[in-house]
């Protein structure tokens, strides 16, 4: 039989894009970008355009915004739109670390933007986004009313949060087999292999886990404060023009969104978009990791869409999303995993064994069963592919940081130096904690380093460390620098980043983080070969040694297991 690829996934097929906008562009582009106007796909008519959150229509969202938040909060918790509940989806489904994150959390953002549309009563509402590339402070609309949730709108103590919660999640469908059938396809079943066996499990993760609960009460359920709004300065490095860069260079799918993986509910590693710019705006709003004193709010774990600032910070997240989207289809380069090409509409018992193999077919199928629609009901369409493209809800975005790296024409991309692409480390010490910090040594050829300073290469450091259960706390890499790193901040020209752990998911084993090296190489001389293989020096130490916090946190059991220095 012949096979019938969808439009929206071939390049070829696609409509000319246009230039839409370009007035309003030209006057709130932010630092390090061109005046070009937006491209919207003409493969739909979109709709609604989120915005800027500071920008004057984004201030005007926010209002509305709040309108739909107090009355998500005002719902009874029996229904699914209420505040909690809603957030409660993250908790429960959320996957972090592998190639899913990006197309739950494109879904999870569409349809709360229909909900907040449907009890805001405000058919225009578009969700705002946060850059926080342009401004690496919380906007200070967040702070007003209920979108802050200190506000006393919210549940202010946990034990608020258990009397009122506790029936409506015991007596949701959550723990129950459809038709009575056991199923691993279905929500009950996935939630048995997360370990969720019903509403206590749920509760005690949230209110009385001892090792760090989800609730956080008030006032600190935000960390970061009006009079104190900025981010620190690792995680200003961590949303940096360079760091997006970096992030937007990568050359497919996988490497941009986060690695595979065998089900949305496991964790691989982190992509430079998840690793630096997402987990660390989590860690950082929740506010101990930015200044040591105020307890970790609600966006610190996995119940963080308890704060309305999450919706805003992923917005941004799927922007960048969308900005790599049409660079890579400019350059003609692929920009969904691969066998998409063999994509066909037939039933599952026609498809050939060739598609069946893709990754695309495994990615795309992959199931999405817990959320719910404007009027609380379950949502029909569970495939991840589905929300493979923003046509899904009909929406774009008012321009921001990044939009230089998308060419304005139609190009093949940059030619490469020939040889090795991926340089692997050789580690030397495995341990990470207490004084002496675990190492690596990787030998980057001179001229590839100069590649990448000259010609557009991008270095990318995938350091991989192997986690007990119980490791949460963060790490700071350096790239060499002196034996004595008691002098090594995020200021520092020889730290390259921390090591986020956004979550209190167990992870047991090896996650993979990805560090952009780009001009950290050229830093005081970070380049300057430090080592006596002739290589660059990479070193883990836990953030509070590295601060010399000596004996902060109850680490478990952590280990360099390897570091290579990719090449794209």
């Amino acid at each position: 039989m012949s096979k019938k690829p969808l439009s929206a996934f071939d390049p070829s097929r696609r409509a000319t894009l246009v230039k839409t906008g370009a007035a309003l562009a030209a006057g709130m582009l932010p630092f390090g970008l061109s005046a070009a106007p937006p491209l919207v796909s003409t493969a739909h008519a979109r709709t609604w355009r989120r915005p800027n959150a500071s920008s004057p229509v984004g201030k005007h969202m926010l209002k509305m915004y709040a309108k739909a938040v107090r009355a998500m909060l005002a719902l009874p918790p029996e229904d699914p739109r209420n505040w909690y509940r809603h957030a409660i989806i993250h908790t429960l489904d959320c996957p972090h670390g592998n190639w899913w994150f990006l197309p739950w959390h494109r879904a999870y953002l569409g349809y709360f933007e229909q909900i907040c549309r449907e009890l805001s009563g405000y058919p225009r509402f578009a969700l705002p986004y946060w850059d926080w590339t342009a401004e690496p402070k919380v906007p200070d609309g967040m702070f007003d009313g209920v979108l802050d949730p200190n506000h006393e709108a919210y549940i202010p103590t946990a034990a608020d949060f258990d009397a009122r919660l506790r029936s409506a999640l015991a007596n949701s469908a959550y723990w129950t087999s459809p038709n009575g059938v056991f199923s691993r396809n279905s929500q009950f079943g996935q939630l048995l292999g997360r370990s969720v066996r019903f509403e206590q499990d749920l509760m005690f993760d949230i209110v009385s886990d001892p090792s760090g609960r989800l609730f956080y009460e008030q006032p600190g359920a935000r960390g970061l404060r009006r009079e104190r709004p900025e981010l620190n300065a690792a995680t200003t490095d961590s949303v940096s023009t360079a760091t997006i860069r970096a992030a937007l260079a990568a050359p497919d799918f996988p490497t941009f969104a986060s690695p595979k993986t065998s089900n949305h509910a496991t964790s691989a590693g982190f992509g430079i978009l998840e690793s630096k710019p997402h987990n660390s705006v989590h860690r950082c709003v929740g506010s101990r990791d930015c200044n040591f004193v105020e307890s970790r709010g609600f966006m610190a774990d996995m119940l963080s869409p308890v704060d309305p600032i999450f919706f805003l910070h992923h917005g941004n997240m799927d922007r960048l999303w969308d900005v790599w989207e049409r660079k890579q289809q400019r350059l003609g380069l692929p920009t969904l995993p691969s066998g998409v090409e063999l994509r066909t509409d037939l039933p599952d018992d026609q498809k050939s064994a060739a598609e069946k193999a893709t990754d695309y077919y495994r990615w795309a199928r992959e199931q999405l069963l817990f959320f719910v629609d404007a009027q609380g009901a379950p949502v029909k369409e569970t495939r991840a592919g589905a929300y493979a493209a923003m046509a899904a809800f009909n929406y774009d975005y008012e321009p921001g940081s990044g939009e230089d790296v998308v060419p304005r024409t139609d190009s093949r991309p940059r030619s490469r130096p020939a040889g090795p692409r991926s340089f692997p480390g050789k580690v030397l010490t495995r341990r990470v904690g207490g004084e002496q910090p675990a190492s690596a040594v990787v030998p980057v050829p001179a001229a590839t380093i100069e590649a990448a300073a000259t010609s557009g290469i991008t270095l990318v450091a995938n350091v991989t460390l192997s986690f007990s259960d119980m490791a949460h706390d963060p790490y700071v890499v350096v790239l060499n620098g002196p034996d004595d790193l008691s002098s090594v901040d995020a200021n520092s020209p020889f730290y390259l980043g921390t090591i986020i752990m956004f979550g209190h998911h167990r992870h047991g084993g090896p996650l993979t983080f990805a560090l952009p090296l780009g001009e950290k190489l050229g830093s005081a001389g970070t380049s300057q070969r430090s080592d006596t293989d002739g290589g660059l020096r990479v070193r883990v130490v836990p953030l509070h040694t590295a601060m010399g916090h000596h004996g902060m946190g109850d680490m478990g059991q952590v280990e360099l297991v390897g570091v290579d220095v990719e090449a794209y």
